[in-house]
């Protein structure tokens, strides 16, 4: 019988193969939902949440995880490794804060990572894929300021749950999406305790992408 996703949480948890933060980097998990999996024998997640979870385990055991994975920057203008594809970075911040007005989105450079490792993450063709910058301190744990988040720009949906770059009144953010009442969406922060959860109409909030992966400062 194949374990479930709590046990098997928990016994990489419990064996230090990696960190309840650093899992929550790689699989777009909230801390407190890996925390909670770990503490409580009776909890469960959602399908989505499992799904993620269950992909970054896999990676690890594989030998693959985000973590360890270091891609390789490639300036603009030069040619990457043959066959990697190439994920352009931009200058441009989403705030896990306050919020920053958008003011720059120019290509910096783009970063190249290999192939077998981007479809462990994601079906998507890598021309969907942003990597954007992270600012600010309301997603701690799961995501630190100067982070990099990589982006699915295909998934811009109100529909879905899950952690996205968002823009409410051309102001960028990386938050989490929750269902709401019907016109409404929760946008809701890791950092609970200095940034509350907080509701919109539908209309207030454009989806930019789908966050699929995070990482240190380039």
């Amino acid at each position: 019988m194949s374990k479930s996703i709590r046990d098997r949480v928990a016994e990489a948890l419990d064996a230090k193969i990696i960190s309840a933060t650093d899992l929550s980097k790689i699989s777009g998990v909230s801390h407190s939902v890996i925390v909670n999996l770990k503490r409580r024998p009776a909890s469960s997640t959602s399908t989505e949440n499992g799904e993620r979870l269950r992909a970054a385990l896999d990676a690890l055991d594989s030998g693959a995880s985000c973590i360890a994975v270091q891609p390789e920057r490639v300036e603009i203008g030069e040619v990457g490794p043959e066959g990697y594809p190439l994920v352009q970075v931009y200058d441009l911040r989403a705030s896990a804060g306050d919020g920053a007005v958008v003011d720059a989105e120019d290509v910096r450079c783009t970063l190249a990572f290999p192939p077998d490792y981007l479809r462990r993450i994601t079906s998507t063709n890598p021309a969907n894929l942003t990597i954007i910058s992270v600012k600010g301190d309301s997603m701690e744990p799961t995501l630190s300021d100067d982070d990099i988040v990589m982006l699915d720009m295909s998934k811009t949906s109100l529909g879905y749950e899950g952690l996205f770059v968002i823009r409410i009144y051309d102001v960028l953010h990386v938050k989490r999406l929750s269902h709401s009442r019907p016109g409404h969406v929760m946008v809701i922060s890791d950092n609970r305790d200095r940034y509350p959860p907080r509701e919109y109409s539908v209309d207030e909030v454009e989806v930019v992408g789908k966050v699929l992966w995070a990482g240190g400062k380039i």
